[in-house]
């Protein structure tokens, strides 16, 4: 893309897409997922300056949905009170007509934080907050850097 402004390279998050267990959600307002890194502090004898080092991450975020459906509700509502949660694994697609490429990420051994049994606000649109964690995620593809 030589000689395109950055600007012009800049991804809308219009196009990004949202999959749950290979189901489109055509319903998403924002999405977002990290992965935090954890770290253990640790005193080197003679140094002034406390160093880190690395012994793992966790992966969480939030799926920010309008209510269209219960699908939510329907994926997890028999294992809340059994105590057996389905496997859900969350593919997301990050891209742009002005870009080449994509970015796909999938998330596995998700597990929702919490269900929204219930909610409305008059004269408002109706929408529901998804907080989850991940087992772990896997980078499917990545946009090249120019």
């Amino acid at each position: 893309m030589a000689g395109v402004p950055v600007v012009n390279k800049i991804i809308r998050g219009t196009y990004g897409r949202l999959w749950v267990n290979g189901k489109r959600y055509a319903n998403v307002k924002k999405y977002e997922a990290k992965v935090k890194l954890q770290y253990e502090k640790v005193d080197i004898n003679g140094e002034l300056c406390e160093q880190n080092r690395y012994i793992g991450y966790d992966v969480s975020g939030t799926m920010e949905l309008y209510k269209i459906d219960s699908r939510i509700a329907t994926l997890y509502k028999d294992g809340i009170k059994s105590g057996n949660l389905p496997d859900v694994k969350v593919v997301t697609k990050v891209a742009d007509p002005a870009v080449e490429g994509a970015e796909r990420v999938e998330l596995y051994d998700v597990k929702f934080d919490e269900a929204t049994l219930s909610a409305f606000e008059n004269k408002k649109i109706t929408e529901e907050s998804v907080p989850f964690t991940a087992g772990g995620f896997k980078y499917l593809d990545l946009i090249d850097e120019e």
